[in-house]
């Protein structure tokens, strides 16, 4: 079965590198194979690194300029014209199934009424459309709200899988589809790493990197993966870190981000103490592995009960214990296993716990914390879950166009 997997991505976007392709990869010994078709802004050099990226798993890949221009009527008119891209790559690629991933995506597949010659899988990518009113401030009351609620329900009744991140977000998005959608339409699937590159290392590697970073090796270390926008809690990781250096002042806050001029401006006051870092992906992997505990931060709102975060991924498979908000994702299993700190209990209670409980048993939380991670975080456990989802679709006969017609 080949699935057309549609997104619309910018240039400091990494997910589909970084996320996608791995599973994607990995679904092709389930008799699936995949195809994108992407939607993007950005330059060529990184266009050119996507395409070969996409090549070296054997995953066909088409892109299409987004225009900017406007506010959101660029976008949104790109979105429109994409039916035609959605159509055309569909056939070049002999398509099955296509999988739009968000919202404007499922605007090109909704415009394009693949739904009447496709099945379609929906990755419904959390709750974006309340991401809007929660981070960029569009009006609930307003008509792009109203308009993408109603694009948001067309696609769950259109499609035959939905995926989704949470059980949560089953909840919420059955209710706004209603009839006659059922819950078994709904999937929860991991955002599993790797876990053959996201690994905790051995004591030399991590030596070495400390080495480099200048930090001792007796120092704790603290990292943060990731973006730097409000909703990460800038705040939240200075407090934190600054209880951390009143018990131990040979502390150290590692950031490894993109933005790393934010980040600068953000720890600028702790000096030295704080490390800021802009790496290649690939390099992401060793760094992690060197600290002693992950930051994964997050501002509550209701668009944020469809989100998990990513680098849970990344911190439990390279042996990071964690502190942050646990009411993102579904973070209760490592969080009975001792794994995760919640932010509720207080920045003095955390500091305590990192400091008199995890540091003098380093070794024992980096094996728990990998053990947690292969079991719930892996790219083998997000396959396992890509392949059930899409069990329906693969009950199907395929015709030669491309289509399939339902065996019942």
């Amino acid at each position: 079965m080949r699935i057309l997997f549609v997104t619309w991505d910018g240039p400091q976007v990494s997910y589909l590198e970084s996320l996608f392709l791995p599973i994607f990869a990995g679904l092709k010994s389930e008799g699936l194979s995949f195809d994108v078709l992407q939607f993007r802004w950005g330059d060529n050099a990184s266009e050119r690194r996507i395409r070969d990226a996409c090549d070296a798993v054997g995953i066909g890949y088409r892109a299409v300029p987004v225009s900017r221009w406007g506010g959101g009527a660029g976008p949104f008119l790109s979105a429109i014209h994409g039916r035609r891209h959605v159509r055309s790559a569909a056939r070049a690629f002999g398509s099955d199934v296509i999988m739009p991933r968000g919202m404007m995506p499922s605007i090109s597949v909704l415009a394009a009424r693949a739904h009447r010659v496709w099945p379609i899988v929906f990755d419904a990518d959390g709750l974006p459309t309340d991401e809007r009113v929660d981070v960029a401030g569009l009006p609930a009351t307003g008509t792009t709200y109203r308009i993408l609620r109603d694009i948001e329900a067309q696609t769950v009744r259109h499609s035959t899988s939905v995926l989704i991140r949470t059980q949560r977000t089953a909840e919420i998005l059955y209710h706004r589809a209603g009839p006659p959608v059922t819950m078994d339409r709904f999937h929860v699937v991991a955002n599993g790493r790797d876990e053959g590159v996201f690994q905790f290392f051995d004591a030399e590697h991590r030596a070495g990197v400390r080495r480099q970073l200048e930090v001792a090796d007796t120092s704790p270390l603290l990292v943060y993966a990731g973006s730097m926008g409000p909703q990460y809690r800038l705040d939240a990781m200075d407090s934190l870190f600054s209880v951390v250096r009143a018990l131990r002042p040979d502390a150290r806050l590692l950031v490894l981000t993109g933005s790393p001029e934010v980040a600068a401006e953000a720890f600028q006051h702790h000096g030295d103490g704080a490390i800021i870092k802009r790496v290649p992906y690939d390099e992401v992997p060793r760094f992690l592995a060197a600290a002693d505990l992950g930051l994964a931060y997050r501002s509550t709102s209701f668009s944020m009960q469809g989100v998990a975060p990513v680098k849970l991924s990344e911190y439990l498979l390279c042996g990071l214990p964690v502190i942050g908000t646990a009411a993102i994702g579904d973070t209760r299993p490592i969080k009975e296993e001792g794994l995760f700190f919640d932010d509720e209990g207080g920045t003095p209670a955390a500091a305590q716990w990192l400091v008199r409980e995890v540091l003098p048993a380093r070794e024992i939380y980096r094996e728990k914390a990998r053990a947690a991670g292969l079991a719930r975080f892996s790219l083998g456990r997000s396959i396992e879950d890509y392949s059930r989802a899409l069990q329906p679709l693969r009950d199907n006969k395929p015709l030669t166009s491309g289509r399939i017609i339902r065996s019942d």
